[in-house]
This record gives structure tokens, C-alpha cells and sequence, in this order.
């Protein structure tokens, strides 16, 4: 028995020839090109928008350096207000030092100081705490916005609506055209480099140079900041000279050589600011 094709037979068998020649030339030839070229338009414009940031950078390099300087300056200024950091003995030390300087007797010295950076505001009436309280609220929203963003995505996950990508397409990428070319920088906001010690010191002594100590602390060069303060009494026996009666030289004292006297105590609360200047 013979077969033969009819001439639409042939005319078909060439067409779907010619489709599936088509189709792979298409799918394996001319498709992976244009995937080229399309990764390779977007790796320009991205290029062109990072030249774009560059050249405004060059061209405001002068400006930034000099910008740069004079803030290096400001904060080497301020910094020289601080105490440098110092650990609990350092600062019995230079509070033990003040009292003796003024012939005063310290009691009792209590030293607490806080590991993270302080968070104390500045003074409410000035300027600078109205900059704090806009840069505070300015961050609660943006932190606000960030977390609804969150949830939103969370709850995208979980309800499906997230479309996975495929492997063999294309992930969209956005070019951020509004680049800050001075960098991103919190002119003011919570101290991340003052760390504060809260320090509560009794001391004794004659009132002037109680007074003379006090005034001492708050004309001092660095950042002190006295938070209470307290006055009260106690007695003492002193010899005639003004040397304090102790157990160790009572014994070699009679009776008639010194005297009970009522002196002065201050209970001061203060903290001390230090500045981490590495």
C-alpha cells in the first residue's frame, strides 16, 4: 500500500517547519538579547544618575570642605567644655581635692555613673530645646510610618497577596534621583558622645568655705550642673587652734583644751558631663 502527501499535507508540515524555527530563533536568540539590553539601559541610567550625584559632589567639594572644618572646629570648642571620661575613682579624686582645697571634711560621696549617653535636654526656655522637641516628633512619625510599613508587609505575606518572582524575570529597580550629596546628618537630637555622672556628696565645714566650694562648682570651666542642694548642722569638737578632736589625738588632749562647736553640712546632688572626645 502507498502513502502520499496532498499538497496542503506538505504546505502545513512547512509552515509549523517554519513556526517552530521562528519560535526558537525568538525564544533562544533574539529574546535574551533584548534581556541584555534592557539590564544594560537600566545599568546606564543608574551610571548617569550616580555621575549626575558625583559631579554636584566635585562640584561642591570646596564648599564641603570648608563646611567640614568649621564644624571640626564647633565641636572641638564644645568639647572642651566636658570633662574628659573618668571612671568613679577619678572623680572622688578631683571632688575630694575641691573639699580639702577649701578645709572642708567630706562624709559621704556617692558616685553613679549612667553606661549610655545622657539624655538630658537643654534648658526648656532656649532654642535649642524647641530644635530637640521638632527633631523628637519628627522622628516618633517617621519611626510611626516605618513600623505601619512593616505590619503592611507582614500582613502581605500572610494573606498570599505577594507575588513571588520568577528567576527568569527581572527585579525592578528605582533610582533614587534626590541624593543627599552632604550626607544624611542630625544637626540636633539626643547626645550620642556626653555620658553624665550623678554624684551626691556631704561635706562639712565652716559656712564661708562651704559657700566658697559651691561657688566653685558653679563657676566652674566644665559642665556641672547642680540638680539639689541641702544645708544642715552637726557638732564637733575642736581644739582651740581649730584642729578637729579625732580618737587618735584625744588621748594626748585634756578636757579644758577643746570645745564642742556646731558647724555647717551641705548634701549637694550634681552631674558631672564627659565628653567620649575618641
Amino acid at each position: 500500500m502507498k502513502n502520499s502527501l496532498s499538497r496542503n499535507d506538505k504546505r502545513l508540515l512547512l509552515f509549523m517547519f517554519l513556526f517552530v524555527v521562528i519560535v526558537g530563533i525568538g525564544y533562544w536568540g533574539i529574546f535574551p538579547q533584548i534581556k541584555a539590553f534592557r539590564t544594560l539601559e537600566k545599568d546606564i541610567a543608574r551610571e548617569e544618575a550616580l555621575q549626575a550625584v558625583n559631579e554636584q559632589k566635585v562640584a561642591n567639594e570646596v564648599f564641603v570642605e570648608s563646611q567640614c572644618k568649621e564644624y571640626e572646629e564647633m565641636m572641638s570648642k564644645d568639647k572642651d567644655k566636658f570633662y574628659d571620661m573618668m571612671n568613679e575613682a577619678d572623680i572622688d579624686l578631683l571632688l575630694t581635692s575641691k573639699a580639702i582645697k577649701n578645709k572642708l571634711e567630706s562624709f559621704n560621696l556617692n558616685i553613679d555613673i549612667d553606661s549610655e549617653p545622657s539624655d538630658r535636654k537643654a534648658y526648656r526656655y532656649s532654642e535649642l530645646y524647641e530644635q530637640q522637641q521638632v527633631w523628637e516628633r519628627e522622628r516618633a512619625i517617621a519611626e510611626s510610618m516605618e513600623s505601619e510599613s512593616e505590619e503592611d508587609e507582614i500582613l502581605e505575606d500572610f494573606s498570599g497577596s505577594k507575588k513571588k518572582k520568577n528567576s527568569d524575570e527581572e527585579e525592578e529597580e528605582e533610582i533614587d534621583e534626590t541624593v543627599d550629596i552632604f550626607g544624611n546628618s542630625e544637626l540636633v537630637g539626643a547626645n550620642t558622645d556626653i555620658y553624665a555622672a550623678k554624684v551626691t556628696m556631704t561635706i562639712g565645714g565652716d559656712r564661708a568655705n562651704l559657700e566658697a566650694f559651691l561657688k566653685e562648682i558653679m563657676e566652674s570651666d566644665k559642665e556641672i550642673l547642680i540638680t539639689s542642694f541641702a544645708w544642715s548642722k552637726y557638732r564637733v569638737q575642736k581644739t582651740k587652734q581649730g584642729v578637729i578632736v579625732t580618737d587618735k589625738n584625744k588621748n594626748s588632749l585634756k578636757a579644758e583644751d577643746y570645745e564642742l562647736v556646731e558647724l555647717d553640712a551641705l548634701t549637694i546632688t550634681m552631674e558631672i558631663y564627659m565628653c567620649d572626645k575618641d
